[in-house]
């Protein structure tokens, strides 16, 4: 295959750029308004609730495994062709789903719901690492992730008003606005050297503790959605406390995801995440040992500032430290990480909750975070240590 090489862009807002941040505002629309729209569906065909989670768990999963595959893709076909495939496999199996009323259709066509954002996922963090300048990377991938939490926040809201008064419009609606992808995916017209060999063990010791931050943002991500409610509510707290760490969280990560990449950028994304995983670290156990009604709002807000802001971080960390031959490898094995990570910490943790006690809900981030911590200085050390022998 031809190879036509990437430049940086010294824009922020070029024109791959650009498309990039709008396939990632869509992306984030049509996760939002899907997966609440198919749990209400399955629910209303009287499907149980442990099917409707393996629904959901299945999707993630086929994210993940089908992730590497992607990587391949891209090499061999190009950024703009994979984002277009996937594009065109989400929305066809989306707007399928209420045209039958079979668990096992509901189960094929939600992984290969999975399969199609799996490509446009990992096609669409390839090139925006290519793309981006590299003196400005954090603060793209952050505004990638401000767009796709911008279109994540706004879909449910709507998805909820289609459905409640179009519900045979309401799915549709959701395929033709991921559709408008296909309008600017071609502002992206690079591709990569296709190599006969590539080590991809190699490339996963070069970036292996991004892959740890992103993975335990996956598994924080999770836990906050599905079991945090529970825990509040077992706890007996008041609603109008209960009710507030969820979003807090959510728009404190949205929020702090642009200054925190900026300083990534300014004074190094390794040094950033270690600061960001200690802080994370002791804003979840004083969270879970001090006995104040206000202690899990604050704490939530500090949590979604520090690992709520570890996605863009790491996804800077995997552009620095690879080539641009490199990167559909890494960027596959990243949505991988990320969705093992969501599906494994509310499993995990649900687990510790019934063995120890309500009060281990973050414990699995705790000990995730603690390793972390102690691998980047390990490595920190090992890097002084090599340096004064040189």
């Amino acid at each position: 295959m031809a190879t036509n090489i990437i430049k940086d862009s010294e824009k922020t807002f070029s024109s791959p750029l650009f498309a990039l941040y709008f396939i990632s505002l869509l992306s984030g629309f049509s996760m939002g308004i899907f997966n609440p729209l198919i749990s209400i569906l399955m629910k209303q065909h009287g499907v149980d609730e442990v099917l409707i989670g393996a629904n959901a768990s299945a999707y993630y999963l086929s994210i993940a495994v089908f992730s590497p595959l992607a990587g391949v893709l891209i090499r061999r076909w190009g950024i703009h062709w994979i984002i277009f495939t996937g594009i065109f496999i989400t929305a066809i199996a989306t707007t399928m789903f209420p045209l039958t009323d079979q668990v096992t259709n509901w189960f094929l066509l939600r992984i290969l719901m999975g399969v199609g954002i799996c490509l446009y996922m990992v096609a669409g963090q390839t090139g925006l690492n290519l793309y981006a300048n590299s003196k400005k990377r954090g603060v793209i991938v952050a505004l990638h992730g401000a767009a796709f939490g911008v279109g994540f926040i706004i879909s449910p809201l709507i998805g909820s008003f289609l459905y409640a008064h179009y519900p045979e419009y309401a799915f549709v609606f959701g395929s033709c606005v991921i559709s408008l992808g296909i309008l600017v995916v071609f502002a992206l017209d690079k591709t990569l050297q296709e190599e006969k060999y590539l080590d991809a063990l190699n490339v996963f010791k070069k970036v292996q503790i991004a892959l740890s931050g992103v993975f335990i943002y996956g598994a924080l991500e999770g836990i906050v959605v599905t079991l945090l409610p529970v825990y509040l509510i077992n706890q007996s707290l008041p609603v109008e406390i209960s009710s507030l760490p969820l979003p807090l969280f959510m728009i404190a990560s949205g929020l702090g995801m642009i200054p925190v990449s900026y300083f990534g950028d300014k004074y190094g994304h390794w040094k950033i995440l270690l600061v960001s995983a200690l802080v994370g670290m002791g804003t979840l156990f004083l969270m879970l040992t001090i006995d104040y009604v206000h202690a899990i709002t604050v704490g939530a807000v500090l949590l979604g500032l520090s690992v709520g802001t570890f996605f863009p971080v790491t996804l800077a960390m995997i552009g620095n430290q690879l080539s641009k031959s490199e990167m559909p490898t890494g960027s596959a094995l990243f949505t991988a990480s990320f969705s093992y990570g969501c599906a494994a910490g509310p499993f995990v943790a649900s687990v510790l909750m019934s063995l120890l006690g309500d009060k281990h809900i973050f414990s699995l981030i705790i000990i995730l975070l603690l390793l972390l911590a102690i691998n980047m200085l390990v490595k920190s050390s090992d890097r002084l240590q090599l340096s004064a022998n040189k």
